[in-house]
This record gives C-alpha cells, sequence and structure tokens, in this order.
C-alpha cells in the first residue's frame, strides 16, 4: 500500500492553464477544481486561496482534489508503485510551501481561445471563431499575461483548446512578440492542426523561431479519405503534407503527431 504522504506532484507549484474566464493548475480531467476569473483577477490567482488549498492537499499527502484513478502518475504509483513524470518522493523535492514566491507559473498554458477552422467530431460539433468581442477578450488576456506573468515565466503552451496560427489573438501576439517582456523564457510549444503553418506564416513571426522548440500537429487520419471526410471535416490533406514537409526542415524542431 503506497503511503501518498511520502509524495509530491510539482504540476500545482509550476503549472497554469488559463481557459476562457477560468483557471486550472493542472488538466481540468484529473484535478477539475477551477478558479473563476470573474471573481478573482488573472493577476491574483496564481496564489489564490483555492490554488493553495489544492497546493496544500499535496503537502498533507491527501490529493484530495486529485483524480488518482485518470491522473496517469498517480495511477500508475497507487496500483504499482511507480514514481513518474511530476510525482516524486518529498525526500528528493524541494517543494514545501504552498505559496509561488514569484506568483508566476513556470510553465503557463494559454487556452483560452477556442478558434480553430476545423471542426473535428472529436473535439466539436460546429465551427468555432471568436467574433470582435471575443477576440478583444482573449487580447485582454494576453495584456495580463504580458503584464503580470511575462517576466519570470519559462514555457508557453500555446494552445490546447485550438489553432494558435488560425487565432487572431495568438496569431498577432505571435507576429508582434517582445522578447524583452520575457527574460526567463525559454520554449514556446505549438499545439496545432499545422493547416496554416507554412512558410510565409513562420516567417511572419521571427522573435519566436529561438523559442519553438517542440510541436505536438493534431492529425487524426492516416489517408486522404479518413483525413478530409471523417476526421479532419474542413481539412485538405495536400496541404498538411506540404505544411509538415516545411516544418521538417526548421531546425532542432522537435514533432509529436497525435491521433484520436
Amino acid at each position: 500500500m503506497v503511503d501518498l504522504k511520502n509524495y509530491i506532484c510539482s504540476v500545482p507549484f509550476n503549472s497554469l492553464e488559463i481557459h476562457n474566464n477560468v483557471c486550472f493548475v493542472c488538466c481540468p480531467s484529473w484535478l477539475p477544481n477551477k478558479v473563476e476569473l470573474g471573481e478573482i483577477p488573472l493577476k491574483d490567482v496564481y496564489n489564490s486561496e483555492p490554488i493553495i488549498d489544492i497546493r496544500n492537499s499535496i503537502l498533507d499527502g491527501s490529493f484530495k482534489y486529485c483524480s488518482k484513478e485518470l491522473c496517469p502518475y498517480l495511477s500508475k504509483l497507487v496500483n504499482y508503485g511507480v514514481t513518474s513524470g511530476p510525482v516524486t518522493l518529498k525526500v528528493n523535492s524541494n517543494v514545501n510551501n504552498p505559496i509561488v514566491e514569484n506568483n508566476t507559473p513556470d510553465y503557463l498554458v494559454m487556452n483560452f481561445d477556442r478558434t480553430c477552422n476545423y471542426k473535428c467530431p472529436s473535439c466539436r460539433v460546429d465551427l468555432i471563431v471568436e467574433n470582435s468581442e471575443g477576440i478583444k477578450r482573449v487580447e485582454k488576456t494576453i495584456e495580463d499575461i504580458d503584464n503580470y506573468y511575462s517576466k519570470h515565466v519559462k514555457t508557453l503552451y500555446i494552445t490546447g483548446s485550438g489553432d494558435p496560427f488560425v487565432s487572431v489573438g495568438f496569431r498577432n501576439y505571435l507576429r508582434n512578440f517582445n522578447p524583452k517582456k520575457y527574460p526567463n523564457l525559454k520554449s514556446i510549444h505549438f499545439h496545432t492542426n499545422a493547416s496554416m503553418w507554412n512558410k510565409e506564416m513562420w516567417d511572419s513571426m521571427p522573435n519566436v523561431h529561438k523559442y519553438v522548440h517542440t510541436c505536438e500537429i493534431s492529425i487524426d487520419a492516416g489517408t486522404k479519405d479518413t483525413y478530409e471526410n471523417k476526421t479532419r471535416l474542413g481539412g485538405n490533406w495536400e496541404n498538411l503534407m506540404n505544411n509538415l514537409k516545411f516544418i521538417n526542415t526548421l531546425p532542432n524542431m522537435n514533432v509529436k503527431t497525435s491521433f484520436v
């Protein structure tokens, strides 16, 4: 029997997912507790009472908010006694304070724009594109990130909710990216369908090139027919192949492809 009091998970101490009007400190499927941005402003979220409560539940070993079935790391520990990923023995960790000193996550997931040019059965039934009001909301959140998190954040993940190149807000952010605002940034990770990631798009955002070394490309098909008629409604197989060939020419790029 594994005693969770001997273990720690570092994720709520270094990560933040920003969604539309809510925030999470882990994957919502594994740790569903959310913080409403209408109640707590983004600048105060990371050391807010609900998140401190989550961290204390890990420090005291109860892990009461975490799903021990759905979280792959906790599940592996509970069922097999094996530590992996962010779950480690407490004696090997320096995580011991529920307050994060600089009030900033190291790892920031930007999930607050669901805009995408595809409607895929595994994700959505309708085409989702932000209107002018939605674009303003996205831009305001980006402005808050620039103001409150940019100084200390180390990794930006764009985006698990839509497509970074289709979103007007994210696309403009990447094209106008100012590295001076992000002195500790090490990497930008793209999660995309790659339909718009061509040379012209890439060349329009030169200031992010040195940060983008990893990406996940959602393909969900192995043939033209499956891609265009079953899993990627609105997709163009030849366009995807051309863009993948281009992405393959980028230096030091670690490409992961995903299939649902």
